[in-house]
């Protein structure tokens, strides 16, 4: 009986594939692979150098000469290899991956022959979703191009900004840009946009992209009658988010107005702080809805407060008022907002003091002061809080015995007895009033005093140093450090000049604050590491092999299993010190007991952000804040200048007491070896009732994946996506409302960049982090 014949695999034939491969003499290797007949495949290639497998890439960029025939374009690939290894190899040659089929030519590394011409990526063009874009492309000059939809010219787009791309001796500042195309474009179809020059050439990127107006879940309740897809549309724009610009602010603001507020019968003092501006603040009190209220003015400088006439006030003419409103003269109130205030103590009766979100104006343009859920660490170093609060009239009464003698101190001083706590002072999203401009010299030297007498009345020893702010005022708080054993543990993995570079930069900082180095070696190989790592405990640097596959959170666990210290500084091997104080000044941060983690400010070799914090809930993901910025900007109100809370910081330079890293079990090991251990770690630590702080004051140089390589790479891309799916399980809560972000400001791409699509939520919030969800190993 004759066997069946085995089935044929699919002929993926040769003659059905075109392929190019071409090396550059700077090392790129270049080329595409293109299926005629399914144009909208994409392979995995395979580079081989003497026919053994030196690296996989995807084959997704753009390719221009298959752009100028019409065809699918985006399946081109490119990747730079180190001239050492070229000079060592005689042939190089690409296949697809599992396949074995070849890609174009081999290249004959013996002859002289390399071609000088490559598809090495130039530009990019990226939906973000709704009707947002953003980009790069390489130029040293500012460029203004045209956004084309559909063949018409539809925005002017400028790439005056700059932005961060390649990997460690790869890496260069390119122009960034960002746009959106007009609202028309947000029907349910599919469009194409492309970029143009003014002279008429077309620039080699395109984009595909739909979008919804008010997104998919609100077409679908507009539809009606589609209940079974109401869940598949929250999920779509939870990953596929749509925002607006911020300068369309006051149509935005137009088009999603704020819930009307319950009626409440409490009765409402309003306190006017300074004589400059008092009018103003008068004559939009009488447009209030909430009638039930009763006003003083108190004479006075700006931001000044006069303790006696405030108790004179609450004694006699607000006798009967339990709450205070507290304004800065010239604060220009909304029509709802004491009734909106009065609705909130309603309905939250534990709070004891509130503050809103305000809009101010420049260049005859408002603009949202959009705030996070309270941050104590902010409202030290900015007091971004106090230029209008409410506040319980008992709790009014009891802080005004310290007689505090400014808006700032009058807000602060209602901690003084409970230090940074932050489950009574609630957070009302959305404007509750127009602010007018600051005397910023005149508030920095009233901040500064206030947050001294705060951190004096609480038992903190702190230097507190005035600061240039922006918007706000701005001061730095240095506290006191206590003598305490700190650890830098650093992972590392052969690459010998990076860790070279990264010991002896930090060395001063370390010395400085009679730290200790762990140097946590996973598997290296090549002599001259080996060589070097044996010579560190001459320098007194102790060194911890672990074995195994590349597991991040694994490595940093066994240290501090192994160690016997009270600080651990989680530090990459691909960072490098700018300053010698950044160590100490996270470790001022961390002298709060409550604070869980302290993160640095990173920025790439070029000047360009590359941590400023995280932010959770962008693309249902969680995003490194001002990514988009260059280090000596001041960062959405004023947040690169000042201290402040974040949900996450990275783990690339993180400061965190072993005791707490213990308590809350370390790093997942098990869930997330490589991405979001720190993200996981850190919100374990904000529900251990620890607070996560940020500071721009720590700052270093950080060359992101040098050492292990970028997360979308086509071999490691699944591992990325599992650990990403397995954040959003445990952390989904946390994702959709981020308590340190304002649900008014958008959630695609980078954050703090644009106003949300429709907004999310606005309720008014405490800073309370919601029950993580665990997900059983192996789902």
């Amino acid at each position: 009986m004759s066997r069946p014949s085995p089935p044929q695999p699919e002929p993926l034939i040769r003659s059905k594939l075109v392929g190019r491969l071409e090396l550059a003499r700077d090392g790129t290797l270049s080329g595409f692979v293109y299926s005629p007949h399914a144009p909208e495949r994409r392979f995995t290639v395979e580079i081989l150098l003497d026919g053994l497998v030196f690296t996989t890439i995807y084959a997704d960029l753009f390719v221009p000469e298959l752009a100028e025939q019409g065809l699918q374009a985006t399946c081109g690939f490119a990747v730079t290899i180190e001239p050492d290894l070229l000079r060592a190899a005689r042939t190089l040659e690409a296949r697809l991956a599992n396949l074995g089929t070849p890609v174009g030519q081999p290249v004959d590394l013996e002859s002289d022959r390399a071609s000088l011409i490559d598809l090495h990526q130039r530009c990019e063009l990226c939906w973000l979703g709704g009707l947002r874009f953003q980009g790069w492309i390489d130029s040293e000059t500012a460029l203004f191009l045209e956004a084309i939809v559909d063949g018409k010219a539809v925005a002017h787009v400028h790439a005056t900004a700059w932005t961060h791309i390649g990997e460690a001796a790869a890496h260069r500042n390119v122009r960034a840009f960002e746009f959106h195309v007009p609202q028309r474009f947000a029907d349910g179809r599919v469009h194409r946009v492309s970029l143009r020059r003014e002279d008429g050439e077309q620039i080699p990127a395109t984009a595909v992209f739909v979008a919804f107006a008010d997104g998919l879940a609100g077409m679908i309740d507009a539809l009606g009658g589609y209940d079974a897809e109401c869940l598949r549309g929250k999920l779509y724009d939870q990953l596929i988010p749509a925002s607006l610009p911020l300068v369309d602010y006051v149509n935005w603001r137009d088009r999603f107005p704020l819930p009307v507020p319950r009626d409440s019968t409490l009765s409402l003092a309003v306190v006017i702080a300074g004589a400059a501006g008092a009018a103003q603040t008068l004559a939009a009190l009488e447009a209030q809805t909430h009638e039930n209220w009763t006003a003083g003015a108190m004479e006075g400088e700006p931001l000044s407060v006069d303790s006696d006439a405030l108790l004179e006030f609450l004694d006699g003419a607000a006798s009967d008022s339990h709450h205070v409103v507290i304004a800065m003269a010239g604060v220009v109130l909304e029509p709802n907002a004491l009734a909106r205030i009065a609705a909130a103590f309603d309905a939250y009766p534990g709070a004891i003091a509130l503050y809103g979100d305000l809009d101010f104006i420049a260049d005859g343009r408002l603009w949202p002061l959009a705030f996070p859920a309270f941050d104590y660490e902010r409202m030290l170093e900015q007091g971004y809080c106090a230029h209008l609060f409410a506040v319980r009239r008992s709790a009014l009464l009891a802080s005004l015995e310290t007689r505090p003698d400014n808006l700032y101190r009058l807000f602060n001083c209602l901690l003084d007895h409970t230090g940074p706590r932050e489950d009574n002072i609630l957070h009302l999203p959305g404007t509750l009033a127009t602010l007018p401009k600051l005397d910023r010299t005149n508030a920095i030297y009233q901040l500064a005093t206030a947050s001294q007498m705060h951190l004096e009345a609480r038992g903190v020893r702190a230097d507190v140093i005035p600061q240039q702010g922006n918007l706000f005022p701005a001061v730095r708080i240095a506290r006191a450090i206590a003598p305490q054993r700190v650890t830098v543990v650093v992972p590392t993995r052969d690459r010998l000049p990076l860790l070279r570079t990264c010991l002896d930069s930090i060395a001063p900082a370390v010395e400085r604050c009679r730290a200790d180095i762990l140097v946590v070696d996973n598997d290296s190989a090549a002599p001259d590491t080996l060589a070097y790592l044996a010579d560190l405990a001459r320098r007194g640097v102790r060194t911890l092999r672990v074995e195994g596959p590349f597991n991040f959170a694994r490595l940093n666990n066994q240290a501090a299993a192994t160690l016997d210290t009270d600080v651990l500084c989680l530090l990459n091997n691909d960072i490098e010190a700018s300053c010698d104080d950044w160590l100490e000044e996270m470790l001022r941060r961390l002298a709060e007991p409550d604070v869980g983690a302290v993160g640095a400010l990173l920025i790439w070799p070029g000047g360009v952000v590359q941590h400023g914090g995280v932010v959770l809930g962008m693309n249902f993901a969680a995003t490194h804040a001002f990514t988009d910025r260059f280090v000596d900007d001041p960062g959405f109100l004023d947040q690169l200048l000042v201290a402040h809370e974040c949900s996450a910081v990275t783990a690339a330079c993180l400061a965190t007491r072993r005791s707490d890293y213990l308590d809350v079990g370390g790093m997942d090991e098990a869930r997330f070896a490589v991405a979001f251990n720190d993200v996981d770690y850190c919100l374990r630590l904000r529900q251990a009732g620890k607070r996560i702080v940020f500071t721009p004051h720590s700052k270093l140089v950080h060359a992101e994946s040098a050492s292990r390589g970028a997360d979308d790479r086509a071999d490691r891309r699944g591992r990325f996506e599992r650990e990403l799916n397995l954040l959003r399980a445990r952390w989904g809560e946390w994702l959709n409302e981020d308590p340190n972000y304002n649900p008014q400001l958008s959630r695609d791409g980078i954050p703090y960049s644009g106003l949300a699509w429709p907004p999310g939520p606005r309720p008014p919030r405490y800073k309370h982090l919601a029950q993580a969800r665990d997900v059983p190993l192996g789902f």
